[in-house]
C-alpha cells in the first residue's frame, strides 16, 4: 500500500510529507498484528485533510506539548487549560483516547496471545487482582502510540539517511533483493542494512529525551543531592 502511494507521488514533481505515510503504515501494522483489527487507515482519511484522525491527534498533541514547554505561563495547569491551546489539547486527547478505548475493552480471546497480553491481562486470583479498566486503557495507549509513532520516526530517519547516501542505499537495495530471491518475505539476514539502521538510530534517536521522577534522594559522586520528587531529564540527541 505504501509503495503504491509513493509510486504515484514519484510521477509528479511535487514534494510530499513522508512521515505521514510511514506513520499510517506502522499504525496499520500495529493494529493488524497486535489488535487483530483492519482499520484501513492507509486509505481511509480523517476529514478534509485526508489524515487519519488518530494520527492527526498524535501530531497535535506532540506540537502542543512543545508549545507548553516553550511558553512559561502555560506551565501553570489552570492557565493552560483555559487557553485556546488547552482546548485543542483536550480535544486531541479525546480523539486519541476514543481510538484506543475501542480496543482496550477487547477480551484476550480476541487478541493475539503474545507475551504482552499476559502483562495487560494478567490472570485474576486472590493474590493477583488484575489491572483495572483504566490501567488497561493506559497500557493500550502506550502500546499503540509507541508501537507506531516511535517506529515511524526511526523508519523515516533511516530513509532520509539512505537518501543522503545513495551509495549505501544501493548496497542495501542489492542486499534486500538478493535475500528475497523472488519471495514476499525474508529472513533477518541483512547485516549491512541492519548496520545502516543502527547508525541512523544513533544519529537520529526516535526518542531524543527521557525523564524520570526521583522517588528517593539521589546523591552524585561530587556530593550534590537531588531531592525526592524532582524530575530529571536526559537528552540523547
Amino acid at each position: 500500500m505504501t509503495h503504491d502511494k509513493w509510486e504515484t507521488h514519484s510521477k509528479s514533481d511535487e514534494s510530499f510529507e513522508l512521515f505521514e505515510h510511514v506513520s499510517l503504515m506502522t499504525l496499520d501494522s500495529i493494529m493488524k498484528c497486535a489488535f487483530r483489527s483492519n482499520t484501513n487507515c492507509q486509505t481511509v482519511g480523517g476529514g478534509e485533510s485526508g489524515t487519519n484522525s488518530y494520527i492527526k491527534a498524535v501530531y497535535e498533541l506532540s506540537d502542543l506539548v512543545n508549545v507548553r514547554f516553550r511558553n512559561f505561563p502555560y506551565h501553570s495547569e489552570w492557565i493552560f487549560q483555559l487557553s485556546p491551546h488547552g482546548y485543542k489539547y483536550r480535544k486531541a486527547c479525546n480523539v486519541a483516547h476514543s481510538h484506543t478505548g475501542a480496543f482496550s475493552g477487547l477480551s484476550p480471546e480476541n487478541m493475539y496471545m503474545y507475551e504482552f497480553d499476559k502483562e495487560i491481562y494478567p490472570e485474576k486470583d486472590e493474590d493477583q487482582p488484575g489491572l483495572s479498566d483504566e490501567a488497561i486503557r493506559a497500557e493500550v495507549d502506550t502500546f499503540m502510540f509507541e508501537g507506531h509513532d516511535t517506529t515511524a520516526s526511526g523508519i523515516s530517519w533511516t530513509l532520509y539517511s539512505l537518501a543522503c547516501n545513495p551509495e549505501h542505499q544501493q548496497i542495501c537495495r542489492d542486499e534486500a533483493i538478493s535475500t528475497l530471491e523472488g519471495r514476499d518475505t525474508m529472513e533477518c539476514k541483512i547485516p549491512y542494512t541492519t548496520m545502516c539502521i543502527k547508525e541512523s538510530l544513533r544519529l537520529y534517536p526516535p526518542v531524543p529525551g527521557m525523564s524520570r521522577k526521583i522517588t528517593k534522594p539521589m546523591t552524585f559522586f561530587d556530593g550534590r543531592t537531588v531531592p525526592e520528587g524532582k524530575c530529571e531529564e536526559r537528552k540523547r540527541y
